[in-house]
């Protein structure tokens, strides 16, 4: 059963008040920004770590203009001894933003870390879990949610989302809402956007204690956009700017990419935004669909959670129902193969639901959310389709994977902006 609200709970979450006026920020009302760089340590938004592996990870930080910094690193809490990254500047073409890759780590280890920006005092200390080796029997936490508009600030559940100490927190898309609230048309009102959302205390201290894995959808750019639309390569830019996100150089707008975190799971980040093609039936295109297929069947994690930002039932022609064709060949293929331990996960449609994908073999999609944006009041939750189904609050889901247990399965608890679990399932591998 869903947790008790109180009144003013409920009123806070759907915007509505007895007398039918609302009270949360109004659209067309772009929320102010603090943008100025702290004047102690010259940092600006916090830090961002992501892409954690074995032996590695991404920290994403902004900076005053003209900054150069270093990124100290370490297992000691307090970094009285720590490593250090060489000096490095901002790119003034990214919004003065800055992405350090750190190496050589330890696998499932706690890693401290903070940055200095030369001539002022070190920012304060944020940590981050490594990620264990694919062999490593370690039990595996995290958590997953979607969809946060900056008119919904402050952003209170991300502090349940640190309350649950998650190995990593992986966000599915409208990171941003770039056509809301004064829609972004230029390269630097897509910057402001994103800082925007980072202007938010809640939000940087979630940053300052969990490692994050990130998709993009479409608020990112513009609503059920499709390759072409005019502002989808600016908008891709600022995603790209502004989120901690490894590629190698041959493929600088790839995000579609995988992580394993030991014996427990490997976990399937799909891009179903930039390979659309409505006429020719796909979502992925055909390279993304051949590396899915390929990474699917040579994994040996227990579980293989598959990341789609949209559904993979419900929600319309946006959403996988719009390419059904792709959709059954995704679903025969982890049948024909016999891929077991295969879990979908989404958001989007700003509700929280446990589905069983129509001729998905048993497949599940869990859908989480929002974090902060308007609830779901238009599904009809009493479809067949749904195991689970709730549109009262904001959400996330979280992940617990033991590969030790006798027979591993996957714990699956939904959890709202008050750290109350509300619905919990479990999920055989």
């Amino acid at each position: 059963m869903p947790s008790a609200l109180s009144r003013r709970h409920f009123l806070r979450l759907t915007g509505t008040a007895a007398a039918g006026l609302p009270i949360l920020s109004q659209a067309g009302c772009a929320p102010a920004v603090v943008d100025s760089p702290n004047g102690d340590t010259g940092l600006s938004l916090g830090y961002t770590a992501g892409e954690v592996t074995a032996d590695g990870a991404m920290i994403w930080l902004r900076a005053a203009p003209g900054s150069r910094f270093v990124l100290q690193y370490g297992k000691d809490p307090t970094l009285a001894q720590y490593s250090a990254t060489l000096e490095a500047g901002l790119r003034e073409l990214s919004d003065f933003t800055a992405q350090t890759t750190l190496r050589g780590l330890e696998p499932n280890t706690i890693y401290y870390y903070r940055a200095q920006v030369s001539g002022k005092k070190p920012g304060p200390i944020a940590r981050f879990r490594t990620a264990p080796r694919p062999n490593d029997l370690a039990k595996i936490t995290f958590c997953f949610s979607g969809d946060t508009r900056e008119t919904y600030k402050p952003f209170t559940v991300m502090d349940a989302v640190r309350a649950q100490q998650p190995g990593f927190f992986v966000h599915l898309g409208d990171t941003i809402y770039a056509d809301r609230a004064g829609a972004a048309r230029t390269l630097p009102e897509f910057w402001a956007k994103y800082r925007a959302n980072r202007d938010d205390a809640a939000t940087q201290r979630c940053f300052q204690g969990i490692s994050y894995y990130l998709i993009w959808d479409d608020h990112e750019v513009a609503n059920d956009y499709l390759p072409g639309h005019p502002l989808a390569a600016m908008g891709q830019r600022a995603f790209l700017d502004y989120w901690p996100i490894l590629n190698d150089g041959r493929e600088p707008h790839r995000i579609y990419r995988s992580f394993r975190w030991g014996q427990a799971l490997e976990l399937f980040l799909l891009d179903t935004r930039q390979y659309r093609d409505p006429v020719k039936g796909t979502m992925l295109g055909r390279e993304q669909k051949e590396w899915l297929f390929d990474k699917l069947a040579a994994s040996g994690a227990l579980f293989k959670f598959i990341a789609t930002s949209v559904p993979m039932s419900g929600g319309g022609a946006d959403r996988w129902d719009g390419y059904p064709k792709e959709r059954s060949e995704v679903l025969n293929y982890i049948r024909d193969k016999n891929i077991r331990g295969v879990v979908f996960m989404s958001a989007d449609l700003h509700h929280a639901a446990i589905t069983k994908i129509p001729n998905g073999n048993g497949l599940r999609d869990i859908t989480a959310g929002p974090l902060a944006a308007s609830l779901n009041r238009v599904t009809n939750s009493a479809n067949s389709r749904y195991e689970y189904y709730l549109a009262q609050n904001f959400n996330f889901a979280k992940v617990t994977v033991d590969p030790k247990d006798k027979e591993p399965q996957a714990l699956i608890e939904f959890i709202d902006q008050d750290n109350v679990t509300f619905h919990r399932t479990q999920i055989r591998a």
